[in-house]
């Protein structure tokens, strides 16, 4: 199967997964609108607009979702708040990559003592609920976009570990990783050339499921006040501000919650329905 059929066969499985697509490439575009206009980036405050409601009119986008406290437009601070959830969530995917793949496959290659000490860290770290380790880094450390990165990536590189560790174990007594092991070829040469091709497609799924983790912790973490801090919007943020006018005003709340629902969602039925099309052990219900 090429790739443009196996494109076909992932998107066309069913109306969820082309509905997520279709939700997330949304989203994809509107969080890079800020960064390409002035008009869409800066969020200006007007008192008189004050917790004013959505007003639907289609020449008037600052509108669409109502104002906040302080007369900002919802509707702006949505769009600067999806492409800082976007931006923590690849790069915190992509370091926990970095730092997972190299310790997972050096487990996996290592038995003894090595894969030993590596295993039983990852279970100490598993053994924390998922918050608990981000929300306590960032107490100490403080916020900013460097120490919410770090703070999720010391946690989030597990799962993604222990998948490749087992992808990695298992592939490691294949018949090709045999013959390049007779034939001379280096560990971190078999990592590259034989492991990480055939264990692309349960990384890419466990990528795609920690990345819908990662930007709902880091909204988590902004709600309770210990995420980005100034010179970032987050949805978190903004749901912490909403707290206080849920009654008055519960568009403020509403659609910072409809947004982070739809990215998190559709994410976890792309992922889905990637572990369907690329694991030949999967089975639909």
């Amino acid at each position: 199967m090429n790739k443009s059929q196996l494109v076909k066969k992932i998107l066309l499985r069913d109306l969820s997964t082309q509905l997520s697509s279709i939700v997330l490439l949304t989203w994809l575009i509107l969080s890079l609108l800020p960064q390409f206009s002035d008009d869409w980036r800066e969020i200006e405050i007007n008192l008189p607009k004050t917790r004013l409601p959505p007003n639907f009119v289609l020449t008037e986008p600052l509108g669409w979702f109502g104002y906040d406290s302080v007369g900002a437009s919802v509707f702006l601070q949505i769009l600067n708040g999806a492409h800082t959830s976007i931006l923590v969530g690849l790069t915190t995917v992509a370091l926990c990559l970095l730092v997972g793949i190299p310790l997972a496959a050096f487990a996996a290659l290592n038995r003894g003592w090595i894969d030993l000490v590596i295993s039983r860290a990852m279970d100490i770290l598993l053994s924390f609920p998922p918050l608990v380790l981000p929300i306590t880094l960032t107490f100490f450390m403080g916020g900013g976009l460097f120490n919410t990165v770090l703070a999720l990536s010391l946690g989030g590189w597990i799962g993604s570990a222990k998948v490749i560790r087992g992808e990695f174990r298992s592939l490691n007594r294949r018949e090709f990783v045999e013959a390049a092991r007779a034939m001379g070829a280096g560990q971190w040469r078999i990592i590259v050339r034989h492991l990480l091709p055939h264990a692309a497609a349960p990384i890419l799924i466990q990528s795609t499921f920690a990345l819908a983790g990662v930007i709902l912790a880091e909204a988590g973490l902004s709600f309770l006040g210990l995420g980005l801090g100034e010179g970032y919007v987050s949805w978190g943020t903004l749901l912490s501000e909403a707290r206080s006018y849920l009654l008055e005003s519960p568009h403020l709340a509403i659609f910072p919650s409809l947004a982070l629902l739809s990215v998190v969602l559709s994410l976890n039925f792309l992922a889905e329905s990637l572990r369907l099309a690329l694991d030949p052990k999967a089975k639909s219900l």
